[in-house]
């Protein structure tokens, strides 16, 4: 059993990167019958905001990430201070009044002209006290390799010349991330740890921390990065890659949650899971170590089968919150629970997202309804005298009847060989005046869910 973590800062809405972090700890929990955990990391007092924890959970929420434990670490800084005075007792940490101009002084008149300026450990022996504008540094003590085996990438090794005395505690009274979430990673009993590459140099200075605690060291997996189709980091996108975007062009949360797993993860040649059979074969062992490439053509056409997989009631839910989410409205028909339910069945197998089942769902739902221009093109053709005879009887025994079966098809199969019309031809004729449109459901299914207005509609003027 593993316990996974999902760690995001509150300084804005959850990205698409972020969110395939999230859903391979999430993946990974469920798999192996382990835990998962949210963490809010807003210790960066000054960016992180309210309204964006409100806006992750609400995405995870809605793409069904549930978690066993949640904190937040505002609510955690005496935790850390404790281990904090721990370490300066040790000898593993020291106080620092060292500014970042003083530090690129003394460089400058070593020759040292780096744009990052490492440390230069002036205040290590100094043996100073707490006080104002003094952070709180770790020792990282000789010169040593910081090796690891990553689940991704294989084993990984980082010589400590290449880091620095960094900081565990700010002037402002804050604890920095590196030294937060290894106290919370390894309090909370965090077994794995799953995120973007760009945290490698990072976990050499938490197993660091990890070895100067006593606490252990946990599995680490490295994840490459997600680009777009011309090869440029998916980060750099604006305003189409946080979720929130997605859920209103109509997206259902289990395809998005399926297209996002594939981007780093394999199975085979699979391309489509559903939820319940994702998690079963989900395996850290096949993650990608290439970098991955975001296609929203793709992701339609993973959401287009969703649409026709998923259980009805599914659809339906994410259909409500679509329409919450966008501030569209239930037109004429679409305020009945049943008949809209019926709708949603019939119409979304032809309906890429939920926004073309909106779209596509209004002529059936409303009384005003206009032909499309393929409709309006075709329909001279389809009122000779011939098919109009054939059309007027074909209504007769629509109205006729209450059973839209078989029985009426044959029917009307009989009215098109007794006036000699194509019968293909006297259903497009049928479909035009029913829906103002060349393509729909089959007939049959058209007439059951127009059932109470058929006799209005087959004799509309069009």
């Amino acid at each position: 059993m593993q316990k996974l973590r999902f760690a995001p800062s509150p300084t804005g809405q959850l990205h698409l990167g972020s969110a395939r972090t999230a859903i391979f700890n999430w993946l990974y929990a469920k798999h192996t019958g382990g835990k998962f955990v949210l963490r809010i990391e807003d210790t960066d007092l000054s960016r992180s905001q309210e309204e964006y924890t409100a806006s992750i959970i609400k995405d995870m929420q809605w793409m069904g990430m549930d978690y066993d434990e949640f904190y937040k670490q505002s609510e955690r800084f005496p935790i850390y201070k404790s281990y904090i005075d721990k370490l300066v007792a040790e000898g593993k940490a020291y106080h620092c009044q060292c500014t970042k101009d003083d530090l690129i002084k003394r460089n400058q008149s070593r020759g040292i002209y780096d744009e990052v300026t490492k440390y230069d450990g002036h205040c290590r022996d100094k043996n100073l006290q707490p006080g104002p504008g003094t952070v709180v540094r770790v020792n990282i003590g000789p010169e040593r390799d910081i090796i690891f085996k990553d689940v991704v990438k294989g084993r990984i090794a980082i010589n400590t010349k290449e880091l620095d005395d960094f900081v565990l505690w700010k002037s402002d009274g804050s604890p920095t991330y590196n030294f937060a979430v290894v106290i919370d990673d390894s309090l909370m009993g965090i077994t794995t740890i799953l995120r973007g590459e760009d945290h490698i140099s990072n976990t050499a200075k938490q197993i660091i921390l990890y070895e100067y605690l006593g606490f252990p060291i946990p599995t680490f997996g490295h994840l490459p990065m997600v680009f777009d189709t011309d090869r440029t980091p998916l980060s750099k996108r604006k305003g189409s890659t946080n979720i929130e975007y997605y859920r209103k062009q109509g997206i259902l949360p289990e395809a998005l949650l399926n297209y996002i797993a594939r981007l780093g993860w394999s199975h085979g040649n699979d391309e489509i899971f559903m939820l319940e059979d994702l998690i079963k074969v989900f395996d850290i062992t096949h993650l990608n170590k290439s970098n991955a490439v975001y296609d929203e053509k793709k992701m339609i056409w993973v959401n287009s089968k969703h649409m026709k997989l998923e259980p009805l009631h599914k659809v339906l839910k994410a259909f409500e919150i679509y329409l919450e989410d966008t501030g569209q409205v239930k037109v004429g028909r679409m305020q009945d629970n049943a008949w809209l339910s019926q709708a949603v069945d019939l119409l979304r197998s032809r309906s890429d997202t939920l926004a073309d089942l909106y779209r596509d769902m209004i002529p059936y739902a409303t009384e005003e309804y206009e032909l499309d221009e393929k409709a309006r093109e075709l329909l001279p053709s389809l009122c000779t005298d011939t098919l109009e005879k054939a059309y007027q009887e074909a209504v007769h025994f629509i109205l006729e009847t209450s059973s839209y079966d078989a029985t009426l098809e044959a029917a009307l199969r009989q009215v098109a060989e007794k006036h000699t019309v194509a019968f293909k031809d006297l259903i497009q004729r049928i479909r035009i005046q029913l829906t103002g449109r060349t393509v729909s459901p089959d007939i049959l299914s058209v007439m059951r869910l127009l059932s109470p207005v058929l006799k209005q509609r087959l004799s509309k003027k069009l």
